[in-house]
């Protein structure tokens, strides 16, 4: 089958690879829907070391079953059954994973990283990813295109239970770009009276007011942020500040818009070894609460899936181009040239 891989010498392309076989540890999937996230993104422009090598790349996927293996039957998942997963793969029997929080597992393991990836005709789910619960039925009201986008918007829910939106708030967010955006959605849906988003390109800022209308929007390019900042809200201040982007300087920037108490998600991980960009006598004295977040659980997937089901969170929008896997690299180009907001794979 065709799979867009990087190399055992870290190279990105297209190749001609084996089908994973039907086993009885492990459920096979055709892949009918295939996302480019903020990752694979950073991947594609500055490689990952992270990733084990040969390694087929993606874990933004939706499809059908078409094999399920027969130490796996007691898990409720038959042939044709329409999933989605969560990619981070915990061990199941740690503190973490027994807590919920399988994403924070110490042997965590990702499909696209440690297991292959959905930039394929077919992945394979390992039965440690089937017995926690991280492969997922998909309703029907929910098309594959859509469901790809379940797995990212359960990220910005994950990094949003830490920071207690409330009625009335001031959320000020960094970076317009999907994830951007559904953070804006879901601070909206909390209760928060202003979003504010800090975009530097000019389009992107203006394809997310159109994506969530009532935004105000900042341009650090032609504005100074904080003063913006503190005129929008009288000096005081945003009270909650989400980096939904991966440069370092608003890091610095986050807890000089935050207001006093505010809280603060470095949602956004940045390259090198991420030291440096902390005040930790700002923190002191405005008493700031500064969150990490990463990845996500099957749990905040079910209800972010919930609420697509429901018509309270509108993933189609942010869809903007669909290419087939032969074309997947001009699905990145356009991500990178054109600011398209999301690209679908059908492979």
């Amino acid at each position: 089958m065709k799979a867009y891989i990087m190399d055992k010498d870290r190279i990105l392309r297209i190749a001609d690879i084996s089908a994973p076989l039907k086993k009885a540890d492990n459920i096979l999937v055709t892949v009918r829907a295939a996302s480019i996230c903020g990752t694979d993104m950073r991947t594609f422009l500055k490689g990952n070391v992270k990733i084990d090598v040969p390694r087929v790349l993606g874990h933004e996927f939706a499809g059908d079953i078409v094999h399920v293996g027969d130490d796996l039957k007691e898990y409720g998942f038959d042939i044709g059954d329409r999933v989605t997963a969560a990619p981070a793969i915990g061990c199941g029997e740690c503190y973490y994973c027994k807590k919920g929080y399988s994403n924070m597992c110490n042997d965590l393991e990702t499909i696209g990283f440690q297991y292959d990836g959905v930039f394929a005709s077919v992945v394979e789910i390992p039965k440690k990813a089937v017995k926690n619960g991280n492969l997922i039925h998909l309703p029907e009201s929910i098309s594959y295109d859509d469901a790809t986008l379940i797995e990212p918007a359960a990220c910005a829910w994950n990094g949003q239970t830490y920071l207690q939106i409330h009625e009335g708030d001031t959320v000020l967010i960094y970076g317009s770009g999907m994830i951007g955006c559904i953070h804006a959605e879901l601070a909206y849906r909390k209760g928060a009276s202003r979003v504010v988003i800090v975009e530097p390109v000019e389009k992107r800022g203006k394809i997310a007011m159109e994506k969530v209308p009532g935004i105000v929007w900042i341009n650090p390019f032609t504005q100074n942020t904080v003063e913006e900042v503190e005129k929008l809200t009288k000096g005081k201040g945003a009270d909650v500040v989400i980096t939904a982007t991966s440069v370092p300087s608003v890091h610095e920037e986050a807890q000089k818009v935050a207001a006093k108490r505010g809280r603060i998600s470095l949602f956004g991980g940045i390259p090198g070894d991420g030291k440096g960009y902390l005040d930790s006598n700002l923190i002191h004295y405005k008493e700031l609460q500064v969150f990490g977040v990463h990845a996500t659980t099957p749990g905040y997937m079910k209800e972010i899936m919930k609420m697509m089901e429901d018509g309270e969170l509108d993933a189609k929008k942010y869809i903007e181009k669909i290419v087939a896997l032969d074309d997947v690299e001009r699905g990145f180009f356009s991500i990178r040239d054109d600011n398209t907001m999301k690209v679908v794979i059908h492979p």
